[in-house]
């Protein structure tokens, strides 16, 4: 009997470690069908309009810089471009809304290190765009068609049908360092890390770990080192 119950709290803990790390995982491909963040929708608090909360199934639609949600437990909503997003908890992931949604990777008082996913849209407007063979105007047929992509009121199995079917995007990942109090953010460089970090010597750090600007572990190793 004992044996039987270790077996259940084994396969417990392995189906509760296997949601939360599905929970981490960004889509492999944006498309103009799906062209949101996570494979799945996550579970997440979303705070607006200064000190509203609502607790719901989330994405981030990486096209259209637009939060999603199930408004039941089959249609999908699109947050509406009149709510102030202050931040969105996805598990235990933050997010701060600008121009577009930007991860906090690391945070030191006010002062935040950001991530933001977005699609090329310099290479979905060049021949061809990223797609294979095509013209310039096939390209900017397919950019428009992500625009425009929205599946609010749409059932979330009809969705789900089109992952795939869309013409894939290039994804950019950029970097971006925010002192915290005034809301701005710059993208990160030397001479970036320099005015968050005034006292901090940032090219010996750089030297002397031999980090490098365009790897997130390298960033956080940096932005963790500074003072």
């Amino acid at each position: 009997m004992n044996s039987i119950k270790v077996l259940i709290i084994t396969c417990l803990i392995f189906v509760f470690s296997y949601r939360l790390s599905a929970q981490a995982v960004y889509s492999e491909k944006i498309t103009d069908k799906w062209p949101y963040l996570y494979r799945e929708f996550q579970e997440g608090m979303l705070y607006f309009d200064g000190n509203k909360i609502s607790k719901g199934t989330f994405n981030i639609d990486i096209a259209n810089h637009e939060l999603v949600f199930f408004e039941t437990e089959k249609v999908i909503k699109s947050v509406g471009k009149s709510i102030t997003i202050d931040s969105l908890l996805l598990s235990d992931t933050k997010f701060y809304k600008s121009d577009a949604f930007y991860e906090v990777i690391a945070q030191k008082g006010s002062k935040l290190l950001l991530k933001k996913v977005h699609i090329d849209l310099n290479t979905a407007g060049d021949n061809g765009g990223g797609y294979g063979t095509g013209t310039a105007t096939d390209a900017t047929t397919k950019l428009i068609s992500v625009d425009v992509a929205n599946y609010t009121g749409v059932p979330y199995d009809v969705v789900k049908l089109e992952i795939g079917k869309g013409k894939v995007f290039d994804t950019i990942t950029g970097y971006y360092l925010s002192n915290g109090k005034d809301g701005s953010y710059q993208r990160v460089t030397k001479n970036a890390f320099s005015d968050v970090f005034p006292n901090a010597d940032v090219k010996g750090i750089i030297k002397a770990n031999g980090l490098k600007m365009n790897k997130q572990d390298d960033l956080i190793q940096l932005f963790n080192e500074c003072q």
